[in-house]
């Protein structure tokens, strides 16, 4: 078995001449102008090899990244996971692939013949995602991507297989709570938080796969754009280096291994370097020198977006209406009073109050509301017609949230970013 790590959650893998090519976002930058790799890249769609099969864990554009898979052979074997909503696959399919496979969890997949078996497995929350294991030869390598398994998942698959190397998460991605306008004291208080927590879960998971090997996954982009620098801080953002530390520290019967774009991996010659690491004492300072390099392709990019049209409030108020009228059970499960300001030139203040009965969106400011959502006008034109899916607009962190009271509202959270 040949492993590649190509970059953030991107491996190619080949056994006996079977290549599977897994989640690649392989283009700069995505989520709508904000993501970049971080290491940069050391491959690019055109310098992979003929691909046979394509694994894509989930609909995040850094695991589903269209201009990626456009410049992909549309004869590829697609393999995703059996998920109750189809979207997920007819996105695949819009895209010109042909052949489509949808597994169902814990169910082997023989790959053609070649004796490399897939097995995908189910996350342990309410979304659409899954990891995979890989076995060939008396090997096997687990790619987690972003994954949530609990400890009863990860024990039983410890136990059932001897696993090789697991790719894992190692730090969060989420707008919690950089793009909160909590009171900064309070806001670095909750991003250490986080960190700890991403780390133990890091060292958690590896020790309770009995893996031989971790690497640190799933992580490596940077916001480029100037008013998404502070994002990048130490203070909210895990390095490989680190994750390789705690491992080190929590479980030193465990190999961590810090692989960077490029880097390839075998079961009889270990961990190759394609380059030398970053020093990552030094991220932040490549990061803005990177974020100077990039500056005329950012605003080249966001310059192209469509504009928001001048009936947008209109747009606005049939879309949601809409969603809410066909299932009445939505408002009352709900029940919060969700303000948005849409800045731009056809933006304004709109509401959406899920206590009402009925006529849910109305305009102005109200008065007692949970949640308050800041965010351009464009992105919110994107979000009404299908140009792109609400929780990628939330992972661009191009908007700004406040909420009372001061707790995660999954009612709203778990709804909108499904739709």
């Amino acid at each position: 078995m040949h492993v590649t790590y190509l970059g953030h959650a991107a491996i190619l893998l080949e056994a006996a001449g079977t290549r599977i090519l897994m989640d690649p976002w392989l283009t700069d930058p995505t989520y709508h102008g904000t993501w970049w790799h971080y290491p940069p890249l050391a491959l690019g769609v055109r310098d992979l090899p003929r691909v046979d099969y394509l694994y894509i864990s989930h609909e995040h554009l850094d695991h589903f990244d269209p201009p990626t898979l456009s410049q992909l052979d549309k004869n590829i074997h697609v393999i995703i996971a059996r998920y109750k909503r189809k979207r997920f696959r007819d996105r695949i399919a819009a895209l010109g692939f042909q052949r489509i496979t949808e597994l169902d969890f814990h169910t082997d997949f023989a790959c053609n013949g070649s004796g490399l078996v897939l097995h995908l497995i189910a996350p342990d929350r309410s979304w659409d995602d899954s990891a995979i294991l890989v076995r060939y030869d008396g090997t096997t390598v687990l790619n987690v991507n972003d994954c949530h398994l609990d400890e009863r998942t990860l024990h039983r698959l410890g136990g059932d297989h001897t696993i090789d190397l697991a790719f894992l998460t190692f730090t969060g991605a989420s707008q919690y709570p950089g793009c909160f306008d909590f009171p900064l004291n309070s806001k670095i208080e909750r991003a250490l938080y986080a960190k700890r927590s991403h780390l133990e879960e890091f060292v958690t998971w590896a020790r309770l796969l009995n893996a031989k090997r971790a690497v640190p996954a799933a992580g490596n982009h940077a916001l480029l754009a100037e008013d998404q620098l502070f994002l990048n801080t130490p203070l909210y953002v895990n390095t490989p280096a680190e994750a390789i530390e705690a491992l080190r520290v929590g479980a030193p019967e465990i190999e961590g291994l810090q692989m960077n774009p490029g880097d390839t991996w075998t079961p009889e010659g270990g961990h190759v370097r394609h380059r030398p690491a970053p020093d990552w004492d030094r991220r932040m300072e490549a990061i803005e020198g990177l974020s100077r390099e990039v500056r005329a392709r950012g605003a080249e990019y966001f310059a192209s977006e469509a504009p928001a049209p001048a009936d947008l409030d209109e747009q606005f108020a049939v879309y949601f209406n809409g969603h809410l009228e066909r299932d009445p059970s939505i408002a009352p499960s709900i029940n919060l009073c969700v303000w948005w300001t849409v800045t731009g030139a056809h933006g304004g203040e709109w509401v959406i109050d899920f206590r009402r009965q009925r006529d849910w969106v109305s305009r102005g400011v109200p008065e007692d509301w949970n949640l308050h959502i800041t965010i351009p006008d464009k992105l919110v034109y994107k979000g009404l017609t299908g140009q792109g899916v609400w929780d990628d607009i939330i992972l661009s962190f191009r908007m700004r949230l406040s909420r009372r009271p001061d707790r995660y509202l999954k009612e709203f959270w778990t709804w909108f970013c499904k739709l």
